[in-house]
């Protein structure tokens, strides 16, 4: 099904001024939120239930039946964003090209009832790179912080930098940060160094140790190339110098030194931090340890996003 084949962008009349449901679907999980007209987080849910488990003509009616609390509280339209846009989602919707504003993802919408159900579109720079999700994230941390210009991290799986110029996605870069550790730690010979069941930087089966992160920081700050530096988890191992649990946080802090050694971070420059509770802790003690100044913000900013977008639709959703 292509975006937008079967239902035109409506005719513009006015803003929205009903509470609508925003999601955020994942490949691992399922976020919504009942938001009121002004912004405000009215009711929201979770559940385990990415979009990578389900069949085509399932996503509709389990969006519907998840929501069914929200809808009963007066969200009828719903703005969904993030992997469920991709082609193995709903629908698969075109990518936005940079520099991409929150009127842009408005203005190109994929509808997948009109005036019900629609999903934002990603974002691509050039031909590239890409995003999906992380693009309202984005915007919704710019609206509570006031910004225009930023430099934004998402860290993760594929961690993102972004960058924001008069409130548009000039261009960004994608890390496979996450999914390295997670390579290395479960199927490399790292893993007879590291604990039982690491399972990846969000969820790691050992709590951080802060020293041996920042050791592995410092290392990769020095510029030696991850290929080489990664081994020394397995000599360190070896020497009894690192104990399984300060392995994980060892490795943890070269995958993560890595990328901000890529980028080179200013150090009077404040970088904005989006991301879970976990990632946040780390992040901002790299950026700490290098000298870089941080904000930080976690999911609540997609809300904040999809609300900026919500704003923009040129239709009466209130009367749909």
């Amino acid at each position: 099904m292509k975006p937008n084949a079967n239902f035109p962008m409506p005719t513009p009349s006015v803003l929205c001024t009903r509470p609508f449901i925003a999601v955020d679907w994942g490949t691992s999980s399922f976020r919504a939120a009942l938001i009121a007209p002004d912004g405000a987080v009215m009711d929201q849910l979770a559940e385990p239930r990415g979009m990578l488990s389900f069949k085509p003509e399932e996503f509709v009616p389990y969006l519907r039946a998840s929501c069914a609390r929200l809808s009963a509280a007066g969200g009828q339209f719903f703005l969904l964003s993030g992997m469920v846009g991709s082609k193995n989602g709903v629908l698969e919707v075109s990518y936005c090209p940079c520099p991409a504003s929150p009127a842009d993802l408005a203005a190109a919408l994929a509808w997948v009832e009109p005036n019900r159900i629609a999903i934002v579109p990603g974002v691509r720079c050039a031909f590239d790179d890409v995003m999906r999700g992380e693009e309202t994230q984005i915007f919704g941390a710019a609206a509570m912080l006031g910004l225009h210009d930023a430099v934004m991290v998402l860290p993760g799986t594929h961690s993102k930098w972004a960058r924001l110029q008069g409130g548009a996605i000039t261009g960004f870069s994608t890390f496979m940060t996450g999914e390295l550790y997670a390579l290395l730690a479960q199927h490399s010979i790292l893993a007879k160094s590291l604990p039982e069941a690491p399972v990846g930087l969000e969820a790691s089966a050992a709590p951080l140790d802060t020293a041996a992160f920042l050791q592995g920081i410092d290392l990769a700050a020095s510029g030696k190339s991850l290929l080489s530096t990664v081994f020394s988890v397995r000599v360190k191992s070896l020497f009894k110098q690192l104990q399984p649990a300060q392995a994980a946080s060892y490795l943890s802090g070269l995958v993560i030194g890595e990328e901000l050694a890529a980028m080179r971070p200013e150090p009077d420059t404040p970088v904005i931090v989006i991301a879970s509770s976990t990632l946040r802790e780390r992040y901002t003690l790299a950026f700490t340890h290098l000298g870089v100044p941080t904000r930080l913000l976690g999911n609540e900013a997609a809300w904040a996003g999809l609300h900026g977008i919500y704003r923009q639709l040129p239709i009466n959703v209130s009367h749909a």
